[in-house]
């Protein structure tokens, strides 16, 4: 019996690559760098590196502290910009929340951004999504990123749910992986980082395509 359902937020509820791409190549025009392609830095993202490591593999020579905090706090800064005038959910995740809440299902985050839950609480109620949520974890607080399961234990923990209780819905490989360690369901979205051919090689429940056909799938189970 379902309980709650674990969400990673960007590629998954939200279509944030566009916004993210634009301000990324923003922040590191200033440091001599060759522009990063999109499918250059769709890969990176997928792997679930941190913002530094992402940095470190763009960075022809060796990035210094100082260097990494001015960069970081650009794209950080063009980003908080952007997330709150561009970034949209996905079609159909209000409604699929909303059928999640009338049900008596939870919904948490657990996502890799290394914002606080603060920041994070505060880009959901723009979004008109938050009073849905019961829980939210970011990478900031946790020892380990995914594909380690730490974000997803804590946020079942923090929710009330035993893991087992939960289904995890993800865009990446990473995400999949960190949820089957967990002891959750998983369940892999081809709208963000990923196609289902690589989503497949970690071997979700299922992979669906939108958050629509989420919904559906959902109801067919009897949820």
């Amino acid at each position: 019996m379902i309980k709650a359902l674990i969400f990673d937020i960007d590629g998954t509820l939200i279509d944030s690559f566009e916004a993210y791409y634009k301000v990324f190549n923003e922040g590191i025009a200033d440091y001599n760098v060759e522009k990063v392609s999109r499918r250059d830095l769709r890969d990176l993202l997928a792997k679930g590196l941190s913002l530094r490591q992402i940095l470190e593999n763009v960075f022809t020579s060796p990035i210094d502290n100082v260097t990494y905090s001015m960069c970081r706090e650009k794209i950080l800064t063009l980003f908080r910009v952007a997330q709150l005038e561009k970034i949209k959910p996905f079609p159909g995740t209000e409604e699929l929340f909303r059928y999640l809440m009338t049900a008596g299902i939870k919904i948490g985050i657990a996502t890799g951004r290394t914002s606080s839950a603060e920041d994070e609480t505060l880009r959901f109620k723009k979004l008109g999504l938050y009073r849905y949520i019961s829980a939210i974890v970011t990478s900031q607080e946790i020892e380990h990123r995914k594909p380690a399961p730490d974000a997803i234990i804590e946020c079942a923990k923090r929710m009330g749910i035993p893991i087992d209780k939960c289904i995890v819905v993800g865009d990446t490989e990473s995400d999949i992986i960190a949820a089957k360690s967990a002891g959750a369901i998983a369940i892999a979205v081809t709208t963000g980082h990923e196609d289902e051919q690589t989503l497949l090689k970690a071997r979700p429940e299922i992979v669906l395509k939108s958050m629509v056909e989420l919904l559906s799938y959902l109801k067919k189970r009897g949820l």
